[in-house]
């Protein structure tokens, strides 16, 4: 690749906010800046972020907050539960200041984004991504970091190098010489790549392939017929030459889980039903949202493994007649399921709903079965969900199955939790003069 000189057909760069859920909880909350700050799990479990005083002091991410709080309390460690609503909505302010600069703007994460950059000149990208940077910075008060390339991948890795020189480049790294392209991914693994998991990347160390260097190096057609496409695309990718589409790598799932742990162990079956409702609709949704329908409905019960008390854990599952997507008919078939499996006496942890055998539902077509009229009805079914989706995205409480509402012993514990600063009425700043 020779060196990028002028305009080039395309150009990316990835945009991520710098410890996106500890940036949030400062903005909203003066006093945490430049302290160390931890943010927790669902139920106040694991540390998930860190701020960067926090890390110093040696906290782990994904440390279980029981086993350090006595060390970070002492420490003077600030600690917050997780806040998603102030999250999603800072997350669609974020999106909103990126389209400022480009009208192709692709959401990869709550916290980074694809932005494309076509047309510009090369030699004013590096400034251009200062501006992005200090845009965002000034509107949303959030600290980003900036990696421009000429593929979707070296614009990640671009990114990565940002965050890794920060205090070099202030969180700016464009990737626009072949020196500099063969420099960085000189020292980066194939672990460090995008798309690249684990277990790939122990096989291709295997190989003799242990740096993104030498993955770049590598004929694509050896490693798409050696190996697969998806390879042959990433070292086409490393070389400069763009061929994925950030949305292929979000790839339909095979099977769509939901589940959470309780605030605190129920032993009623009524709140058990009230949960089991939630996890039904929020499956339902991530399966529509995919444009899937479901074959198989699932349920488990789970005790709390580390309690010294009676253990119950269990599963259960039912094939449906004809696939669907209706949240409610994965409901009734749950609450059989529940009925079944659920035994007094027992203190829940959690429970949860799987839905699997998932195939693409803009086929639109269904097995009849003589004895079951489901399928006659499905279609009628699926626009009234439609609807439904679109309700619960414009208003606040939208459409739930009443049982959701008649509890909320198994809400999650979050006992630190800061002010939804930007979305209740209720939860505003307050001025004193």
């Amino acid at each position: 690749m020779a060196a990028l000189d002028g305009y080039r057909d395309q150009v990316w760069a990835l945009v991520d906010a710098k410890s996106f859920y500890c940036a949030c909880e400062q903005l909203f909350d003066p006093k945490l800046v430049n302290k160390p700050l931890v943010v927790l799990s669902n139920n106040d479990g694991c540390c998930v972020a860190l701020s960067s005083e926090a890390k110093a002091l040696g906290i782990k991410r994904g440390a279980p907050w029981f086993k350090v709080e006595r060390e970070a309390r002492k420490m003077g460690v600030e600690v917050r539960s997780s806040n998603y609503t102030l999250y999603a909505d800072m997350s669609r302010r974020f999106i909103e200041e990126l389209h400022r600069f480009s009208p192709h703007v692709e959401q990869y994460s709550i916290d980074e984004a694809f932005v494309r950059l076509d047309g510009f000149k090369l030699d004013g990208l590096t400034q251009y991504g200062k501006e992005i940077r200090d845009t965002i910075y000034s509107h949303l008060g959030l600290p980003v970091r900036v990696g421009i390339g000429s593929s979707p991948t070296l614009a990640k890795l671009g990114n990565q190098a940002a965050k890794h020189y920060e205090q070099r480049v202030r969180g700016v790294i464009q990737i626009d010489t072949e020196q500099r392209r063969r420099w960085l991914l000189d020292r980066c693994t194939v672990q460090d790549i995008w798309g690249v998991g684990a277990k790939t990347a122990t096989r291709l160390q295997t190989s003799g392939i242990s740096t993104a260097l030498q993955l770049a190096e590598q004929n694509p057609a050896d490693m798409r017929r050696l190996w697969n496409v998806g390879l042959a695309r990433t070292a086409l990718e490393l070389q400069g030459v763009s061929c994925i589409d950030p949305g292929d790598i979000d790839e339909k799932r095979k099977q769509i889980l939901s589940s959470r742990s309780f605030g605190s162990d129920i032993s009623d079956l009524d709140d058990l039903k009230s949960a089991l409702a939630f996890h039904c609709q929020r499956a339902g949704e991530k399966l529509r949202r995919q444009h899937s329908q479901a074959n198989v409905v699932g349920v488990f019960l789970r005790t709390n493994r580390y309690k010294d008390l009676p253990q119950h854990n269990i599963s259960s599952a039912r094939e449906l007649m004809c696939p669907s997507q209706d949240s409610y008919k994965f409901l009734d078939i749950a609450l059989e399921q529940l009925e079944s499996i659920y035994r007094p006496g027992y203190a829940y942890q959690k429970i949860g709903v799987i839905l699997d055998g998932l195939t693409d539902s803009n086929n639109d077509q269904f097995q009849f079965d003589m004895f079951d009229t489901s399928a006659l009805d499905e279609m009628k079914r699926r626009d009234l969900m439609a609807i439904t989706d679109q309700m619960n995205a414009r208003f606040k409480n939208g459409v739930k199955p009443a049982s959701v509402i008649g509890s909320t012993n198994w809400h999650m514990r979050q006992a630190f939790r800061s002010n939804r600063w930007t979305t209740r009425l209720d939860e505003l700043q307050v001025a004193k003069c």
